[in-house]
């Protein structure tokens, strides 16, 4: 393969007469033709795969894309235009694999954000123009080759990450330790807004969230909050000012979620600082969420993407807490941390 460079990548949503409506993705491609040779290349037909489970699991058909008749120069650089079309995303590319627990798209999905080469597949199919001859297309569908995507980073993909009506309850003062019982609870309305890429031009819906969170106080880890379970969530597009594109408002709440203390001496100084300082803490949080998107393909997760955000919490008047030891102990359960 010569060395190519993708100069564009665009998805937009688009109307399908087979079905209900697909994805588009528009490509445009430069490579340079360090040959001698001149030719009109015609419309050809191709298939993006990607891998399945297993390496010897069978390619799952992601797209089919076509391009345009193409004039090639001698020693000149070319330029492509490719459009592809996803009218469904396959059962076999968004079901968890069961070794690992993720799937192929989560795995495409999952490189590409972060900033790492997605690998997909290129095999010849059928051609869209009657002109093109019948041994090329024969041809290009006996090859199958493999391209990697660069990945693009989208910086803070997930930014002002906040919980708002925080309420924590501590334990009761008879929980055994390490115990479900002897953790403490947040109660909270979760905000976050969702820089929705450039590149993409469609519409995009927020049903579920769930997370795991460090939380951090003075730069010190107090401990972790494990959503799990997936939460209910809303989501509410917003025009962003100057550029044009679209950010996605998401909230959600949760009820009583356990938080597992790492640090009892970190939880200590929390403690303390809530009842003798008067004053809002702010407590840091750094999570991986799971977000379940609602698009024009269906319904599919996007895994473990980075987030960070502020924590407020404030001591109420009626602060019932006592403690002895460097282990926290509550002796009533706290109705609320506000």
């Amino acid at each position: 393969m010569p060395a190519y460079n993708i100069t564009k990548l665009k998805f937009r949503e688009v109307v399908i007469p087979e079905g209900p409506g697909g994805i588009a993705a528009e490509v445009s491609i430069s490579v340079m033709n360090d040959y001698p040779l001149k030719f009109e290349l015609p419309p050809l037909g191709f298939a993006v795969l990607v891998d399945g489970c297993q390496p010897s699991d069978p390619l799952v058909m992601l797209a089919d894309t076509i391009t345009h008749s193409l004039q090639i120069e001698p020693k000149t650089e070319l330029h492509a235009n490719v459009t592809g079309f996803i009218r469904r995303l396959p059962d076999d590319v968004i079901q968890r694999c069961p070794e690992s627990g993720v799937s192929p798209l989560d795995v495409l999905l999952g490189d590409y954000i972060h900033g790492n080469e997605a690998k997909i597949y290129v095999r010849g199919s059928e051609s869209p123009s009657l002109d093109t001859p019948a041994w090329m297309t024969d041809l290009i569908s006996g090859l199958t080759v493999p391209l990697q995507v660069p990945g693009k980073t989208f910086g803070d993909l997930i930014k002002n990450f906040t919980m708002a009506n925080v309420h924590v309850s501590l334990p009761d003062f008879d929980a055994k330790p390490d115990t479900p019982a002897a953790q403490p609870k947040i109660s909270a309305d979760v905000q976050a807004l969702i820089a929705l890429p450039s590149e993409m031009k469609f519409n995009i819906d927020v049903n579920r969230v769930r997370a795991k969170a460090d939380i951090f106080y003075k730069h010190k880890k107090l401990g972790y909050l494990d959503l799990h379970q997936w939460q209910a969530a809303q989501s509410q597009p917003t025009k962003k000012l100057g550029d044009g594109n679209t950010d996605l408002q998401v909230e959600s709440h949760i009820e009583k979620a356990p938080i597992t203390i790492t640090d009892d001496d970190v939880f200590t100084e929390v403690i303390q600082a809530l009842m003798f300082s008067g004053k809002t803490l702010n407590m840091h949080i750094k999570a991986d969420v799971d977000v379940d998107l609602k698009t024009a393909l269906g319904e599919f997760v996007v895994r473990q993407i980075p987030a960070e955000g502020e924590i407020p919490v404030q001591r109420m008047s009626n602060f019932p807490l006592f403690y002895g030891d460097s282990t926290y102990r509550s002796l009533h359960s706290l109705d609320r941390v506000a």
